[in-house]
């Protein structure tokens, strides 16, 4: 006999709260991404491709192609190409400061690096940040959201001066929800001194042998500084603020 309620039974089990079904496609789209990068990973481990991402192999290379008007061109191509694949783009800035000089070397190594990191954010974007969103609980990604507003802009310039792999930061801003515009004006701020002090640093340490060492030691220490300014201005400056605040 119906006890005329329309209530769940007691036998019933209660209903699942929070919980989001995860997409096929996400988890395709996020196995394509894994898979890329252990492809990449292998076939700079155990192929020929190990030896010619060398910085003496790129310097050769690029030496081979500095004639031709397009040489600026396959450099860039070379950024777009092994950015997203999480392989190190380090050779690519120690050939470009090398080839082109510090002034054109720095120009483009910096158009280069901002090709790759945007081409790695959106692949990333794309077949990982969809699965990301479905497995990390609604409340944490909340909460990221909230702490990126207010310091993932400095964060990711302050980064790009550390010795981070260049396809881990491009990755984890994606995966991460930074948006797009403000992974790009973050990534250029961050991208434009340290690649002057890259390319420089490549420059300068491939003729060591012809340069002056005394006025080399100088540059390199005052690049060094300029580094580390770069570096912690933004968290020193935070740190002068609260300490005024305490005082007044």
């Amino acid at each position: 006999m119906s006890s005329g309620t329309n209530g769940p039974s007691p036998e019933s089990p209660p209903a699942p709260v929070g919980r989001r079904s995860i997409p096929r496609s996400a988890v395709i789209r996020f196995t394509l991404l894994v898979a890329l990068l252990v492809i990449a990973f292998a076939l700079f481990r155990w192929t020929p491709l190990n030896e010619l991402l060398t910085k003496d192999k790129m310097v050769a290379l690029l030496m081979d192609l500095r004639s031709a008007w397009w040489a600026p061109l396959g450099l860039l191509a070379l950024y777009l190409v092994l950015s997203p694949t999480g392989l190190p783009v380090s050779p690519l800035i120690f050939a470009g400061g090398v080839v082109f000089g510090v002034k054109w070397g720095w120009l483009y190594n910096f158009l280069g690096t901002m090709l790759g990191a945007s081409a790695s954010f959106l692949l990333a974007r794309a077949l990982g940040y969809e699965l990301i969103s479905h497995v990390v609980p609604e409340t944490l990604l909340q909460r990221a959201e909230k702490i990126l507003e207010k310091h993932g802009f400095w964060a990711i310039v302050r980064v790009r001066f550390l010795p981070i792999p260049f396809a881990v930061i491009n990755y984890g801003a994606a995966l991460a929800g930074v948006r797009f515009p403000q992974f790009l004006a973050a990534s250029a701020i961050g991208l434009v001194p340290s690649m002057l002090i890259y390319t420089y640093f490549g420059h300068a340490l491939f003729n060591a042998a012809t340069a002056d060492r005394q006025t080399l030691i100088r540059n390199l220490a005052g690049v060094l500084l300029i580094a580390l300014v770069l570096t912690f201005l933004v968290p020193l400056r935070k740190l002068w603020k609260k300490r005024r605040y305490r005082k007044g």
